[in-house]
């Protein structure tokens, strides 16, 4: 493993540092500030890089502030080894521009560029990514053409698939030998084309702001952290670096309510919990485990949310009666 820290360095030295490490590992790039205020060579820039070699492919883990990551004619010109990059959104928003493409990137989704060919990264927060560089010469042309810059969603599908992988590979990194984190890169660069045969879920224009993207990301980060992160308004507004205001905003024109969404999630995550169990836990159990209040407040959700009260869930529901009520 390799690791840069801007932390290191006096703060009058970090974004000269900055734009060393990322060149160094990952590919010829030009880091701008987004506001004419910010003087990093006087405040400084924080950032970590951490990379990881998986045979073929390499991984990277990336933190640092909001910021604009150029690369133009001048930095294809410079590139010596031709790669896409797979970034993997863990905090922050990104738009990601390539090919006049433009489409907004957070939390729970990912997005692609192709190093032979000017693009840029308009980081809006302080962000986390892990990202994956894959040999160019293993990825087909038409998705190098396609797919760039285009937002694929982490929570459903190939894409989830994908991002799954990547994290888990990175997460992992250290407890594997050689011979399987080269076969792990072998297989996220097989994963990788096999987006040909997949459509991204989404490409939004930075003029849309990107709300749909944004809304999905919130509710795959739910979904996956039901029972175990504060879901209130401003914690997850917080999370994703916006505003209460705008958290809500975002629910408008949805079927439900950040709040009715929150409590149809608990329900499900209920519901799925009390099949498993086989009727082997207390309702009360179940109750305090989801977050609810008292056990009328839980036969009030199941009423609302799935139409049956909990014990008529565990002895009609099947499997696929469940799946469709998810998916509605």
């Amino acid at each position: 493993m390799q690791r840069w820290d801007t932390r290191e360095k006096r703060p009058s030295e970090q974004y000269a540092y900055w734009r060393e490490v990322v060149c160094a590992a990952f590919t010829p790039l030009r880091p701008a500030a987004r506001g004419t205020h910010d003087d990093w060579t006087r405040t400084g820039l924080e950032g970590h890089v951490e990379s990881r070699p998986f045979g073929p492919v390499n991984g990277a883990e990336i933190a640092t502030c909001a910021q604009v990551i150029h690369h133009g004619p001048d930095e294809v010109k410079r590139v010596d080894d031709e790669v896409v990059f797979v970034n993997l959104m863990l905090d922050g928003r990104c738009i990601v521009a390539q090919d006049g493409r433009r489409s907004m990137s957070g939390p729970g989704t990912f997005s692609i560029v192709d190093v032979t060919r000017p693009f840029s990264l308009d980081y809006l927060d302080p962000w986390r990514t892990v990202s994956f560089r894959v040999p160019a010469r293993d990825i087909p042309d038409g998705l190098r053409a396609n797919a760039t810059a285009r937002t694929f969603s982490a929570g459903s599908g190939l894409g989830a698939v994908i991002a799954d992988t990547v994290r888990a590979s990175w997460m992992q990194a250290s407890r594997m030998s050689a011979g399987e984190a080269d076969a792990v890169g072998i297989a996220v660069a097989s994963l990788t084309r096999a987006l040909s045969h997949a459509s991204p879920t989404a490409a939004v224009a930075e003029e849309d702001g990107g709300d749909e993207i944004l809304r999905r990301s919130i509710e795959h980060h739910l979904e996956r952290h039901i029972r175990f992160v504060d879901t209130s308004p401003a914690a997850i507004a917080r999370h994703f670096a916006i505003s209460v205001r705008k958290l809500h905003q975002l629910y408008e024109s949805a079927p439900l309510t950040f709040g009715q969404t929150v409590m149809r999630l608990r329900v499900l995550a209920c519901a799925d919990d009390l099949r498993a169990e086989c009727g082997r836990v207390t309702m009360t159990h179940l109750a305090a485990k989801w977050g609810f209040s008292d056990l009328s407040h839980l036969h009030r959700a199941f009423r609302h949310h799935l139409g049956q009260t909990p014990r008529e869930v565990l002895a009609q529901l099947d499997t696929g009666d469940l799946a469709q009520m998810r998916a509605g």
